[in-house]
């Protein structure tokens, strides 16, 4: 179902200036007209490994934009460092973003300047040719009738499956879709179903640590700002929302690993009410229209969530983490069901500008 944009009248306000500072690449260009997106939290280590690989790899973006939501874990200073001494095959740029995940890719979109654009984590892994092999689906797409295109995370694939999850496909509350399928039901099942495979498949959902857009794409579609802070579905919710006027594929070609951080995460209360409310909101977003089989999978499926919650807590009641995600999801329930999210999403434009000078005099 497509969702409803409205106008924002600007009442004269123009861009606003986000401080940063640009390094303009001094080697030769590898793939030109791509752009790449790395938001960061808390995690310099992460984000300097990331960007030390990217400066010896043969596809790398012609333009890398670090979107640093914590600019006081001196991230900064290490790029200018390193940036420094090095003969750069990228225009590098950083911009001290206001923290959240979406205003940050949203910050990111607005300073870029390239018809590709990539997103990354920053604690992901491109491997070898992944630039390049899903640059070459947009340029191939002759209809450019693809607008967004998924990188395969492949570690995690093919696995044994976690005894929650063979619980919650052995008892049916998730039906077995193909992995990057959205059910009716508000849910997809895990990575470890998937096998790895070659050329393009066709799929709901983008893998939310990496994936690329058309500048078309972008140009009408902005990530949420329904989604706040550190947020779960926003990649979901954005991939939905394209997918409505755009084809969404996978390319098993662009392979990468999601070597997941454990840093700049929220505390488990706050986590568990933020997974139950933005999955409701995206449920009731795009599949408005359900029976009564898909609402009550919904739901049965997130009490089976507390109920495992509640069961590891009392195997190990010494780790409260997990009865604090279990009263999490309650709250959030709650919420759902007496004040339920709505969202009217503005229709998408540029708010921002890289500011030169309010980053010198700084």
């Amino acid at each position: 179902m497509p969702v409803t944009c409205v106008d924002v009248p600007d009442l004269g306000v123009t861009t606003l200036g986000i401080p940063g500072w640009t390094i303009p690449r001094r080697g030769a260009a590898c793939l030109a007209d791509c752009c790449l997106i790395i938001p960061t939290y808390k995690r310099p280590r992460e984000a300097t490994a990331l960007l030390k690989m990217l400066a010896d790899r043969a596809d790398a973006p012609g333009e890398i934009i670090i979107a640093d939501g914590y600019p006081r874990s001196g991230l900064d200073g290490q790029l200018r460092d390193w940036a420094a001494a090095r003969t750069l095959p990228f225009d590098l740029i950083y911009v001290r973003c206001p923290a959240g995940l979406t205003r940050q890719r949203n910050i990111g979109i607005d300073i870029s300047s390239r018809p590709y654009v990539f997103f990354l984590d920053d604690d992901s892994v491109p491997l070898e040719d992944y630039f390049r092999q899903m640059r070459e689906v947009f340029v191939n797409d002759v209809a450019r009738r693809i607008g967004a295109v998924g990188g395969c995370v492949v570690d995690g694939m093919d696995r044994p499956l976690s005894r929650k999850w063979r619980l919650r496909l052995g008892l049916r509350l998730i039906p077995r879709v193909e992995p990057g399928i959205y059910a009716s039901c508000g849910t997809s099942t895990p990575r470890a179903l998937a096998k790895r495979f070659r050329g393009l498949r066709r799929v709901d959902v983008l893998p939310g640590c990496a994936f690329a857009f058309r500048r078309e794409v972008l140009e009408r579609h902005r990530f949420s700002s329904f989604f706040a802070g550190y947020s779960q579905g926003e990649d979901l919710e954005m991939s939905l929302r394209v997918g409505c006027e755009w084809e969404i594929v996978c390319c098993g070609d662009a392979e990468m690993l999601h070597e997941v951080a454990p840093g700049g995460r929220p505390p488990s209360f706050t986590k568990g009410r933020m997974e139950v409310r933005n999955r409701f909101f995206i449920w009731k977003r795009h599949r408005p229209r359900t029976l009564v089989i898909d609402r009550f999978r919904f739901w049965s499926d997130i009490a089976l969530l507390v109920a495992f919650d509640a069961c590891h807590f009392l195997l190990r009641p010494w780790r409260p983490a997990s009865l604090a995600h279990a009263a999490g999801i309650l709250y959030g329930v709650l919420g759902c069901v007496f004040a339920p999210p709505r969202h009217t999403e503005p229709r998408a434009r540029r708010e921002y500008h890289l500011d030169l000078e309010a980053a010198a005099a700084r």
